[in-house]
């Protein structure tokens, strides 16, 4: 099976999706996985520093600072007025309201849309995807990549984020990639379908990413 990522601009076909979602489960058995896997404890509609803990398992890199800017501001971020339902339904509208409240966390200090999600996401796994730095805006959105490394530069700006956002729906609902999401569903069904995206795409893009010449042997 096969899935076109790029939202009609820099489309690239990712084959054997099937075998990339099955590599996630043992390559990021220690890390990724079991970030999917864990069920918050914190309030549904509330970030308390606590929350950040569980985006260390999924790469990411928060500084002491950043615990601090959500011990500080986080009582000001309410998710109760988010939208109730799937990423892949959501309309325009509903996205840029998704992406404002990313960029609420993105304005605290040491914050960017990577730690933002990776801990918004785990209070909406069904409607807040996943903004890597690198995955997603240094790779999925570069149309130099992988001819060039992915950016690894941290992303503030509700523009962007809306527009990583729209790219991601795209996606999901493109008519050419109709079939597949349902089959990849059964294959994980406990996953939503901005998980599933994720799963497959960081797989690829760990696969494709080109090695940095100092890393080379």
């Amino acid at each position: 099976m096969d899935l076109i990522f790029g939202a009609g601009k820099i489309d690239r076909e990712v084959s054997d999706v099937e075998s990339l979602l099955r590599e996630w489960r043992e390559r990021e058995k220690d890390w990724g996985q079991l970030y999917l896997e864990y069920e918050p404890v914190t309030p549904r509609d509330r970030v308390l520093v606590e929350d950040l803990a569980v985006t260390m398992l999924i790469n990411s890199r928060v500084a002491a600072r950043a615990a601090t800017a959500v011990y500080r501001n986080g009582a000001s971020l309410d998710l109760g007025s988010l939208p109730d339902k799937p990423f892949e339904e959501t309309t325009s509208e509903e996205r840029q309201q998704v992406a404002e409240l990313i960029g609420t966390m993105t304005s605290w200090p040491w914050l960017g849309a990577s730690v933002a999600t990776k801990t918004l996401h785990k209070k909406r796994p069904g409607l807040i995807p996943i903004l890597d730095n690198q995955a997603i805006f240094g790779a999925y959105m570069n149309p130099l990549w992988p001819e060039r490394p992915s950016l690894m530069d941290t992303i503030k700006a509700v523009p962007r984020i809306k527009e990583a956002l729209d790219w991601i729906a795209h996606d999901l609902t493109r008519p050419e990639n109709a079939t597949v999401w349902p089959l990849l569903e059964e294959i994980e069904p406990k996953r939503s379908r901005i998980e599933l995206f994720d799963m497959v795409w960081w797989i690829y893009f760990r696969r494709v990413e080109p090695v940095p010449q100092s890393a080379q042997p």
